[in-house]
């Protein structure tokens, strides 16, 4: 019986779940996104970090916010790998107008899911850079 865990792959569990919330929030699809998180889900980031779904979501620096600007589609994913909870994913967005302005967001990002397969902790590493014109 071998103990060897298999490696981690972009076809995973965790990456799977990932690549659907960011799929859910992109497109402005805000009840899906909040489906996906633990009732203590914790989140870390350079601009906040909050607990609870209510925060996540609704803070004024929460994902709500941030996702409203975000222009649907333009979701690019460059990497991403995973096992049953953990996922890393590398990716882009583009906002237009509000508080952000046109810009385009290359995010690293990582997320650990609970026993039940919800998010429970996500921290993401992000910077803007403005859009070429």
């Amino acid at each position: 019986m071998s103990t060897r865990k298999e490696p981690a792959t972009s076809a995973s569990p965790a990456v799977a779940l990932a690549r659907a919330h960011l799929e859910a929030w992109t497109n402005h699809d805000l009840d899906t996104a909040r489906g996906n998180l633990a009732e203590d889900v914790q989140f870390f980031s350079p601009a906040a970090n909050l607990v609870g779904i209510d925060e996540y979501m609704d803070a004024p620096r929460g994902l709500t916010q941030f996702a409203r600007q975000v222009v649907p589609g333009s979701l690019r994913v460059i990497a991403a790998m995973g096992d049953d909870r953990n996922a890393l994913i590398m990716y882009e967005v583009s906002t237009e107008g509000g508080a952000v302005g046109s810009k385009v967001f290359p995010t690293a990002q990582t997320w650990l899911l609970d026993d039940n397969g919800k998010i429970k902790v996500e921290r993401i590493v992000s910077y803007s850079a403005p859009r070429a014109v």
